[in-house]
C-alpha cells in the first residue's frame, strides 16, 4: 500500500510538472509565436505558419510544437503554391501570370525562410530536420517576363486607339509591363507616349457666386478654385494623367473675349470657352447659399452633491479597543456650465462639360461646414462635490468663436477640398 501510494505521489509530481513546463513554454515568446503560427496552419495561410514556426525556432531550436508545425506547414504550403501555379498556367485568363508571379514569390520566401532555420535536431530522435529546399528564382523570371510580354501586348492594342481614356488605359498597361521586367523593350518610351496622348487637360472656372453676398467674405470663387487644384497637384496619382489650366491663363483669355458671367451657363457656350482654352473638358459651378449662424451661449445651473470624508471618529470596536474611522457627509456646490456656438455653411454644384461634345459628363451639389462649440463652467460652494468633468470643464476659461469671416472661409475650404478629391478620384 504504501508503494503504490508513493508511486502515486511521484506520477503526480511529474504530471503537474509537465503542466508547468507547458504553460512556461506557452508563455514564452517562442511559444506565443508557436500559437499564432498554428492559427494560421489551421485555416490554411500556411506561409505565414511557416515564418512564425520559424521564428519560434530562432529563440528556442528544440521546442518540439514547432519542429513538427514548421514541417507540416512548409509541405502544405509548397503544395498549395504548385498547385495553384500549375492551375493558372493551364487557364485562359488574360493576366494569369501576374499571379503566377504571386506565387512563385511566396514559394521563394518560405523556402528561404526555412533555409535559415539553424541545425535543428528532434529532441527524441536526434535526427536532423531536413527540407527539400528548391531554387525558384529561375522560374520566377520567367514568369515576370511572361507578365510583362502580356501587359505590354496589351499595351500595343489599346495605343492603337485615339480615344483619350484608352490612351491612358495603353499608358498603364505598359507602365505595369515596367514594374515586373524594369525597362521592358521599349516599354518605357510607349509609356511616355501613350500618357501624353492620354493626357487630359481640364480648365476650372471660378465659380459664380449666386448667394447674394457677393465680396462679402472676399474672394471665396478663386478660393475654391486655388484649394481644387493645390489639393489635385499634391497627389502624384492623380496629376499623371491630368493637366490643370492655371486660373491667370483663363482669366486672360475671358478678359481677352470678354465674355459675360452667362457664357458659362449654357453647356454649349461653356464648350466653346475650352477650345478657346484649348482643354478637353471644363469644370465650372456656382456658390448658391452662404449660411452664417452667429455666437450663442446657452447655460444651464445644477446643484452637485458628493459624499467625502468630512472629519474623524473615535469608537470601540468588538474586541473592547478604541479604534478611529473615517466620517462621511454630503457636500453640496453650485455649477454652471456654459456652451457656445457657432457656425458657417456655405452650399453649391459643380459639373464637368466635354468640350468635344459639349455634353455634360458629371454633376453633383456639394456643401461645407465649419462649426465652433466650446464648453466650460464656474461654481460657488464645496469644491469636493465636482465630479471629473465638472473639474475639468472648471478649469477652463471662456474662449471667443472666431469672427464670421474666419468661419466662412473655413466653411468654403472643406467645400474645395471635398470637390478636390472627387476630381482626384475622377482623374484616376
Amino acid at each position: 500500500m504504501k508503494t503504490y501510494f508513493r508511486n502515486f505521489v511521484i506520477l503526480s509530481v511529474v504530471f503537474l510538472s509537465m503542466i508547468f513546463l507547458f504553460s512556461c513554454a506557452s508563455m514564452t515568446q517562442y511559444g506565443k509565436l508557436e500559437k499564432v503560427a498554428r492559427q494560421n496552419y489551421a485555416i490554411g495561410i500556411y506561409d505565414n505558419a511557416v515564418i512564425g514556426a520559424v521564428a519560434s525556432l530562432k529563440l528556442n531550436p528544440e521546442y518540439e510544437k514547432s519542429q513538427i508545425l514548421v514541417q507540416d506547414a512548409f509541405k502544405a504550403g509548397v503544395k498549395k503554391h504548385t498547385t495553384q501555379i500549375s492551375t493558372l498556367k493551364s487557364s485562359v485568363e488574360k493576366f494569369k501570370w501576374d499571379n503566377v508571379v504571386k506565387e512563385y514569390e511566396n514559394l521563394i520566401k518560405i523556402n528561404d525562410a526555412v533555409s535559415e532555420l539553424p541545425t535543428i535536431k528532434n529532441k527524441k530522435t536526434l535526427e536532423v530536420l531536413k527540407f527539400e529546399i528548391v531554387d525558384y528564382s529561375a522560374e520566377l523570371s520567367e514568369a515576370k517576363n511572361n507578365a510583362a510580354e502580356s501587359h505590354y501586348q496589351e499595351g500595343l492594342l489599346l495605343s492603337k486607339s485615339n480615344d483619350l481614356d484608352t490612351q491612358k488605359k495603353a499608358a498603364k498597361e505598359f507602365k505595369t509591363s515596367c514594374s515586373f521586367v524594369p525597362e521592358y523593350k521599349d516599354a518605357v518610351v510607349l509609356y511616355e507616349k501613350a500618357k501624353k496622348a492620354g493626357l487630359k487637360r481640364i480648365a476650372i472656372i471660378p465659380f459664380e457666386d449666386k448667394s447674394g453676398k457677393q465680396g462679402k467674405y472676399g474672394d471665396l470663387s478663386g478660393l475654391i478654385v486655388d484649394d481644387i487644384v493645390s489639393k489635385v497637384l499634391g497627389d502624384p496619382a492623380a496629376t499623371e494623367f491630368l493637366e490643370i489650366i492655371t486660373r491667370d491663363q483663363i482669366e486672360r483669355v475671358i478678359q481677352e473675349q470678354k465674355f459675360s458671367s452667362t457664357v458659362f451657363v449654357d453647356e454649349s457656350s461653356v464648350a466653346e470657352v475650352g477650345k478657346i482654352l484649348g482643354v478637353h473638358e471644363i469644370l465650372t459651378g456656382q456658390i448658391t447659399q452662404i449660411i452664417y449662424t452667429p455666437e450663442r451661449k446657452v447655460d444651464k445651473t445644477y446643484q452637485a452633491k458628493q459624499k467625502v470624508v468630512t472629519g474623524k471618529e473615535k469608537y470601540t470596536g468588538k474586541d473592547g479597543k478604541t479604534h478611529t474611522r473615517d466620517v462621511y457627509s454630503d457636500v453640496y456646490a453650485n455649477v454652471t456650465t456654459y456652451t457656445k456656438t457657432a457656425g458657417a455653411k456655405i452650399t453649391g454644384s459643380y459639373k464637368i462639360i466635354d468640350v468635344a461634345t459639349a455634353k455634360l459628363k458629371k454633376s453633383e451639389s456639394i456643401s461645407g461646414e465649419e462649426t465652433f462649440q466650446f464648453e466650460w463652467a464656474k461654481f460657488s460652494g464645496d469644491e469636493r462635490a465636482l465630479d471629473y468633468s465638472e473639474r475639468k470643464l472648471a478649469g477652463k476659461q471662456e474662449e471667443f468663436a472666431p469672427v464670421e469671416e474666419s468661419l466662412v472661409t473655413d466653411a468654403t475650404k472643406k467645400l474645395s477640398l471635398s470637390l478636390g478629391s472627387t476630381l482626384i478620384n475622377y482623374a484616376k
